[in-house]
């Protein structure tokens, strides 16, 4: 279903482009297809919300729903200082699909703090923690790779599970 509402929303896009319509078919208003646009994002992001909820309801994790949508579970309280907005900071991660799937062991990378690194969503969860923690992570497509993946090991509109540890 949700490789179907990707190939509508992209097939939708492709129809938007400012061409002149071809001879003999009338072009479609601009805000019917803004809307459908609209509206198979919202199905699309309301579906990855069910797949999340059901996910973590299985696990039985106590996790907080951030502003934007990743989820967070801070198994291990840190006691070093809070990550503050471009605090610089080096993160361990895994990263594994909502499947099960490992994707990535072992990931470490310093980067500043807020400045909505390549993974948005991770970079709003290690602002909610402190050095030493460590926390799972779920990121909907939307706040990780988006509809294209990494190029590499992330498919197309993937939801991450990502353990992380903050240095």
């Amino acid at each position: 279903m949700k490789h179907s509402l990707l190939l509508l929303a992209c097939a939708l896009l492709v129809a938007c482009h400012n061409d002149p319509p071809m001879v003999g078919r009338p072009a479609a208003p601009q805000a019917d297809l803004k809307e459908h646009l609209i509206n198979a994002n919202r199905t699309i992001a309301q579906s990855e919300e069910t797949s999340i909820d059901e996910y973590v309801g299985r696990r039985g994790w106590k996790m907080e729903r951030l502003p934007e949508g990743a989820r967070i579970w801070e198994y291990r309280k840190g006691n070093g200082k809070q990550v503050d907005f471009e605090d610089s900071v080096t993160v361990r991660y895994d990263i594994e699909s909502i499947n099960g799937k490992l994707i990535y062991k072992d990931i470490e990378e310093s980067y500043v703090a807020g400045r909505r690194q390549q993974m948005i969503g991770l970079d709003q969860a290690v602002l909610q923690l402190r050095h030493g923690s460590r926390a799972k992570v779920i990121l909907p497509s939307s706040l990780a790779y988006g509809i294209g993946g990494d190029g590499d090991r992330i498919t197309q509109s993937s939801i991450l599970v990502i353990d992380v540890e903050v240095e």
